[in-house]
């Protein structure tokens, strides 16, 4: 459905009015490259016509990441590297001994895991009389006596 601001006929954008090339592989990077390729372009004088690139000459930075940003939607072109050498026959047979191999871990020990278990943790046993018996005397009362 159209906005109700834009004709029916006329799309706003200019990806939508361009033909996607075939070598395009990410067609929504390739498309939103496109659009700010479009708002970003090079006034008379040198500096970018978008209002938020105000007073910046030449091609501003949304500019050149577009191009960037195209460049890598496209599938890159095929080079002619040389082909690998074939891999050579291994010799059958000549085994001269093992390797030793370390015993797998019996728990797996992540990055965040530790190695060892922790230490348990230990607490004080309670001191029955902790508070001297001449201190428990001069106690604040509790607030629900002084309400009645």
């Amino acid at each position: 459905m159209a906005h109700r601001a834009q004709p029916k006929g006329r799309n706003r954008r200019p990806s939508d009015r361009t033909a996607a090339p075939d070598d395009v592989t990410d067609r929504l990077l390739w498309a939103l490259a496109v659009d700010v390729a479009a708002t970003h372009q090079p006034g008379p004088d040198g500096t970018c016509t978008n209002l938020q690139c105000r007073g910046q000459q030449g091609p501003c930075w949304a500019l050149r990441t577009a191009h960037r940003a195209e460049q890598h939607a496209r599938r890159a072109p095929a080079t002619l590297a040389p082909a690998p050498p074939p891999p050579s026959p291994r010799p059958v047979g000549v085994v001269r001994g093992r390797a030793p191999v370390p015993a797998p871990p019996r728990r797996f020990t992540g990055w965040f895991t530790p190695a060892r278990p922790p230490a348990p943790l230990t607490r004080p046993a309670p001191v029955p009389d902790a508070v001297p018996p001449e201190s428990r005397v001069y106690r604040r009362p509790p607030v629900a006596a002084l309400a009645a």
